[in-house]
């Protein structure tokens, strides 16, 4: 073992330069010497020492490049051979120590050998040659470690195989693993013999390559490290997944200091209210609070993972939340939902729903960082990926209709045969499930239960919400920038025009570039931002009859049935009557056979969590009026018309008389 000692020729490390103790007088002075440009430097042993307790001073052995470095394993992980050799040469070079002056001949270590060879039963003692260089190892080191025998670094370690070889080998490797995940040693040496005689049949008989045995392929492919192994037969990603050091998460100090968000299918058919017939497994969108572990809001559709989604689930994430509707009999929320407010951060993965310029723009209106997690790195948002999981997994997977999330554990289990719920009926199951059990359950990650963490937050920071429920609805939905123009604003073949309008388009004038906001869930209004303005004007849209209550993906199919038709997508009474055959045939889709058909049916209804029991209108598109063609006028006899002209004011001339006092030549 390395010492550190105040004496003459000691050598050690001092805040990363190397210094060797010349000498130490007896003034309490060091005289140091650094190795590196030969500088003296004076220090003191109490500075020495502080250096030494902080840590900045470490002891270091000056070694000749011919001495092998030292074994640094333990004792107890050494082999047993390892182990019974060390304690032999130990005994020797201890009791060479205890001799004071060493002369390394036949005549003075000779009864020193033998003595140690009887106590050790040693059958074949050491030559004078062996002892030597057993001391001058040790006294090069001073470290007992010097003695220990480095039996496993015998031979070489580099390959016998030529480098052209180790070429082809790679390329084998690559193209085998390229081929199937699955190849084997086999299969590589197969490989590599095809590509070793592919080489030489453009060599000359003199130069020709030398193939492996199938033993020599499989020991090159064991030097290859696991790491290597990983990413060959399943990719880099995994690789990096398998072979990642656990550390600790972020660390959150308060409530709404950190916001996790993530979508999920439901592992959970629904069921049609009015049909009962099942609906499909609606997605889940999730934002969830990391210091509590409590969910902030959530949203539910029966779409995919949109901008849409995300708006919904933001707005039921920041305003304060209402209780359920009991649409089941005797089933009460004991608890109120306490979450709501502003948050700092919200943590993101790379969805497209997450990048657009929508989430952005209401970020920086909301003052909400927003941070993106690296591609496939889930374990950066952990917290809600683990909560995703406890809700199929704890919740999901207890109701009738649960689909498993692995095929194989259904067996005969039919989930579409057992599905119960409505979607009004699984909101207030789930925030039963949410506020009465897991909240009131202690959460191994915090140690106490999400309530109560919670509470003691909130205790230290009071949630902060928008200055008004209109400014949150001006602030939260689908981002477009759009042209004033003297007929209003036009977004997707609605029009939008009213009195508040009047304002932007007189100050900024047509073609003037405003910023549009959409509720994407009712396009009966707009949010229209004018240039450094502090807050927006309210614009209706002029067909309410139409856009009211409409959500942007029932416009959208709306507009695809009349363009496949050949008809005016851009004709409000033609989107009215595509409004009213698309209702009519909902109401067969919603019976049909075919699962994905009622799925996307009530995706067309705008089933949400928000709107449990949205259903597209089917009344009537208003009939066209023809209006009637005026009545025919009886031809006057040319006497009365006569008298009609003589009756004309004198102020309206007649021009099918002259004038009177002019000629006609005039």
């Amino acid at each position: 073992m390395t010492t550190f000692a105040l004496r003459a020729g000691t050598t050690f490390e001092l805040d990363g330069a190397a210094y060797r103790i010349e000498r130490v007088h007896q003034d309490n002075e060091v005289v140091l010497q650094r190795l590196a440009d030969g500088r003296t430097v004076l220090k003191t042993p109490d500075e020495l020492f502080k250096a030494y307790n902080e840590g900045r001073l470490s002891s270091m052995t000056e070694v000749a490049p011919t001495q092998k470095p030292l074994v640094t394993l333990p004792l107890v992980a050494l082999t047993e051979k390892q182990q019974t050799e060390y304690r032999r040469r130990h005994a020797y070079v201890t009791a060479m120590l205890g001799m004071g002056q060493v002369i390394f001949s036949p005549e003075c270590l000779g009864p020193m050998k033998t003595r140690v060879a009887a106590a050790l039963q040693d059958a074949y003692p050491p030559g004078t040659t062996t002892l030597w260089r057993w001391f001058t190892r040790f006294q090069a080191f001073q470290d007992a470690r010097a003695l220990i025998p480095r039996y496993p670094n015998r031979g070489s370690r580099l390959p016998r195989q030529t480098q052209r070889v180790m070429e082809l080998l790679a390329d084998a490797v690559h193209d085998a693993f390229k081929a199937s995940p699955k190849s084997t040693g086999g299969d590589v040496h197969t490989l590599l013999i095809g590509k070793i005689a592919a080489e030489n049949r453009q060599r000359l008989p003199g130069d020709l390559i030398l193939a492996p045995s199938k033993r020599t392929t499989h020991r090159l492919l064991q030097r290859v490290e696991a790491y290597d192994q990983v990413v060959l037969r399943e990719g880099q990603a995994a690789a990096d997944r398998r072979f990642r050091i656990a550390k600790a998460g972020p660390r959150t100090t308060n409530i709404l200091e950190r916001v996790e968000a993530d979508h999920t299918p439901l592992d959970l058919f629904l069921v049609d209210e009015k049909t009962w017939l099942p609906l499909g497994r609606p997605i889940l969108t999730m934002f969830l609070d990391h210091y509590s572990r409590l969910p902030l809001g959530y949203f539910l559709n029966f779409g995919s993972t949109s901008a849409s989604a995300v708006m919904g689930a933001l707005r039921h994430a920041i305003l304060p939340k209402e209780p359920a509707a009991e649409v089941i009999p005797g089933l009460k929320v004991q608890h109120r939902w306490p979450c709501y407010g502003r948050m700092d951060s919200l943590v993101l993965d790379n969805g497209l729903e997450f990048l657009g310029k929508d989430l952005e723009g209401v970020a920086l209106d909301l003052f909400i960082r927003l941070q993106f997690c690296p591609k496939r790195t889930p374990r950066f948002k952990g917290s809600i990926e683990r909560f995703l999981k406890t809700v199929n997994y704890f919740f999901a997977h207890q109701i009738p209709g649960a689909a498993m999330a692995n095929l194989a554990e259904r067996g005969d289990y039919d989930p579409q045969r057992h599905a119960l719920l409505t979607m009004a009926e699984f909101k207030q199951v789930f925030e039963k499930w949410l506020l009465d059990v897991y909240a009131q359950t202690v959460h191994r990650g915090i140690g106490t239960t999400p309530w109560a963490k919670w509470h003691e937050g909130a205790s230290r920071r009071t949630p902060e919400l928008p200055a008004s429920i209109k400014t949150l609805k001006q602030r939260i939905g689908l981002v477009h920038e759009r042209a004033l123009r003297p007929d209003g604003i036009k977004l997707d073949c609605i029009r939008y025009a009213d009195d508040n309008l009047d304002a932007l388009l007189k100050k900024w004038g047509p073609g003037s570039k405003v910023r549009i906001v959409v509720d994407a869930e009712d396009l009966g209004e707009i949010q229209v931002w004018g240039h450094e303005e502090a807050d927006p004007v309210t614009v209706l849209a002029v067909d309410q009859n139409y856009a009211r209550g409409l959500t942007i993906g029932q416009h959208e199919l709306f507009r695809q049935k009349l363009r496949k038709e050949g008809r005016d997508a851009e004709n409000t009474a033609e989107l009215m009557a595509a409004k009213y055959e698309i209702a009519l045939e909902l109401q067969e889709l919603m019976t049909s056979r075919k699962q994905r058909t009622r799925r996307k049916a009530a995706k067309v209804h705008g089933i949400t969590s928000s709107t449990p029991h949205a259903r597209l209108e089917t009344a009537p598109p208003p009939k066209r009026v023809k209006s009637k063609p005026p009545a025919p006028v009886p031809k006057p006899s040319s006497a009365a018309a006569a008298a009609a002209d003589d009756e004309l004011p004198p102020l309206l001339p007649s021009f099918n008389r002259p004038q009177p006092g002019l000629s006609n030549g005039n």
